[in-house]
């Protein structure tokens, strides 16, 4: 079978990924890997059964993988995989499947109406009419804020205080802003760390902490760094169900430390997992990490009947 890999700017990882491609050919799939921005999006009367990538007419590819490197919320994007879902190409994950996890509010709803145990902290839609009293009142101090579409940590910050709130709150009416913002429950006992839960297929692909001794976000592009964790059963059960609510086919959940050991709270649906990770694996010669994460796009496919 032949596929493409969609990637946002991958040249600061060629060799990771020529590296995949031999493992991909190990398991009978012919991958491509393609920078979004350089599929021509087109709507045709007639359409031949190709599609031009970098300027050249290709066969149109059997399935098409998510994988981007950089931002992932550009109309761009959006619109390759839906031209891809549109021409009848079986995508991992889905436009709607996208979208779903994009939405920080709308994923906390989904999630706590598939999963009624799962623990999430309050979280409060910003609006015009919205006031300090009813945020203090609702959420509660200290709170995060964060726009609706961040990624990698950015567009969030903490707020202690009613000041901190109004001065940030003074700041996005004052001029026009192009994202929603949400105010959330700080929890305090994860702060510079969380968990991410990454599966595919139905099962755990792996797991890591993150951590950051510096910042209260635990990212990787925010200075933190990772370890392997070995999540109970009970929560990587949990995680295989909110994929399949939000229709993931793979994708990662990330998860707040609580007060007591073993509690979690949810913090984000990803429906790309990322693979910072992967490369941190590779090249630490952790092969059975690295196998096990380029093994999960055939495993899909065979568990979608498409193989």
């Amino acid at each position: 079978m032949k596929g493409l890999m969609i990637t946002g700017d991958y040249s600061q990882f060629m060799k990771e990924f020529e590296m995949a491609k031999t493992l991909f050919s190990s398991q009978g799939l012919d991958v491509d890997f393609v920078d979004y921005n350089d599929i021509e999006v087109v709507a045709m009367d007639r359409f031949d059964g190709h599609v031009r990538i970098r300027g050249e007419m290709v066969d149109c590819p059997d399935f098409v993988f998510i994988m981007t490197t950089e931002e992932r919320d550009t109309y761009q994007l959006k619109a390759v995989l839906r031209m891809f879902e549109t021409l009848g190409v079986p995508c991992i994950n889905t436009y709607d499947a996208v979208e779903k996890a994009g939405d920080k509010l709308y994923s906390f709803q989904i999630a706590k109406q598939a999963v009624p145990e799962l623990r999430i902290p309050d979280t409060m839609l910003v609006g015009e009419n919205t006031t300090i009293d009813s945020i203090e009142e609702r959420i509660g101090f200290p709170l995060v804020m964060k726009v609706m579409h961040g990624y990698q940590g950015r567009g969030v910050c903490l707020v202690e205080d009613r000041d901190g709130l109004k001065s940030i709150l003074d700041m996005l009416t004052a001029a026009p802003f192009g994202d929603q913002v949400l105010v959330q429950r700080a929890i305090p006992s994860s702060k510079g760390r969380d968990l991410r839960v990454v599966v595919g297929a139905g099962e755990l692909v792996y797991a890591f902490v993150r951590h950051n001794d510096k910042d209260f976000k635990s990212n990787l592009h925010q200075g933190g760094y990772i370890e392997p964790y070995q999540p109970p059963q009970e929560l990587i059960d949990q995680s295989i169900r909110l994929a399949d609510a939000f229709g993931l086919k793979t994708g990662s959940i990330d998860y707040l430390f609580g007060e007591e050991e073993g509690e979690f709270y949810l913090c984000e649906v990803n429906s790309v997992p990322g693979i910072s990770y992967v490369f941190k694996a590779q090249k630490e010669g952790d092969e059975e990490l690295v196998r096990r994460f380029f093994s999960m796009p055939r495993k899909i496919l065979h568990r979608e009947g498409l193989i």
